[in-house]
């Protein structure tokens, strides 16, 4: 079950402090910030479908705003008509014809990002597929949302004990470790009724005017 991030540092404080307490102060600045970092390894293992998202675009122009959660697309972006405009690499426009039906990104995570769309029908609705940035667990009453929250209970431990030179840190570190590799390996497991598929990366993740399916 999903806990708050005031249960996790309890947890680390039982393992820690021998109380099973909220810290206090520093102790309690550092270790959310312990906490937040794990989440933020974690969401950079791999893909968590809990941090999948599906939103709707309205195009009037050409470039439109991506959420401000936007990390990467998952899936090509389609419109109402089924037209794909797969995601290609900015310096990669000038490879492809004015007729062509693609995307790209641009922006970063100071200025915000937007999606281009070439040869996009006046006024398209399309839905894009995506990966958000982990909430960061901002408050103590705040859900984590790493499926395995005792890899970060585990990690928090961890960089606690590598701070403190504690001999037992690898011990800790291996198992947070050893949690994180499980929940990437249970993301690669087939779904019951999909199929799985490799994903691309750089200029080539699509191939414009791939068939369906």
């Amino acid at each position: 079950m999903s806990r708050t991030l005031s249960s996790i540092l309890i947890d680390c404080n039982s393992m820690l402090d021998l109380e099973a307490a909220l810290p206090t102060d520093d102790d309690l600045a550092v270790r959310v910030n312990y906490a937040q970092q794990a989440v933020r390894e974690w969401s950079e293992a791999y893909r968590p479908s809990e941090l999948s998202t599906v939103t709707t675009l309205y195009a009037t122009l050409g470039t439109t705003t991506l959420p401000s959660n936007f990390k990467e697309l998952e899936a090509i972006p389609e419109d109402l008509n089924n037209n794909q405009y797969p995601e290609i690499l900015p310096k990669d426009r000038i490879q492809h014809g004015t007729g062509d039906k693609y995307s790209y990104i641009t922006g970063n995570n100071t200025t915000g990002r937007t999606i281009t769309f070439n040869n996009l029908p006046s006024l398209a609705t399309l839905s894009v597929v995506y990966q958000r940035s982990p909430s960061g667990m901002a408050t103590l009453t705040d859900i984590c949302e790493v499926p395995d929250d005792m890899y970060v209970v585990q990690k928090v431990i961890s960089l606690v004990l590598q701070s403190r030179s504690d001999e037992r840190f690898p011990i800790i570190e291996a198992d947070a470790q050893r949690r994180l590799v499980n929940m990437v390996g249970r993301a690669m497991v087939q779904t019951p009724g999909g199929n799985m598929r490799m994903r691309r990366t750089g200029s080539g993740r699509w191939k414009i005017g791939r068939s369906r399916g």
